[in-house]
């Protein structure tokens, strides 16, 4: 699905850039879709992140307690460990 022309774009002075409104349709890019910057070896990689919904992500939370043996509380606790241990 790779288009094999190039495209060029221009970085501004705020480090924002300008997708072509060819690989934004061919994508499925639209306003507020996120991307993930990878460095690589060869420079970088735009990546679509597809983040799931607040509803869905409650959800899928909702599911995921159901068949833990975790206790909120355990869970709460453990969040707060990790944040802080990222301090």
């Amino acid at each position: 699905m790779a288009s094999d022309q190039p495209e060029i774009t221009t970085v501004t002075s705020k480090g924002q850039i300008t997708i072509p409104s060819k690989l934004r349709d061919q994508f499925g890019l639209e306003q507020g879709t996120k991307l993930m910057v990878v460095p690589t070896e060869y420079g970088l990689v735009l990546k679509k992140v597809d983040l799931p919904s607040i509803e869905e992500f409650q959800r899928r939370v909702e599911n995921r307690a159901d068949a833990s043996d975790m206790s909120l509380d355990e869970v709460t606790r453990l969040v707060h460990e990790a944040r802080s241990s990222d301090e």
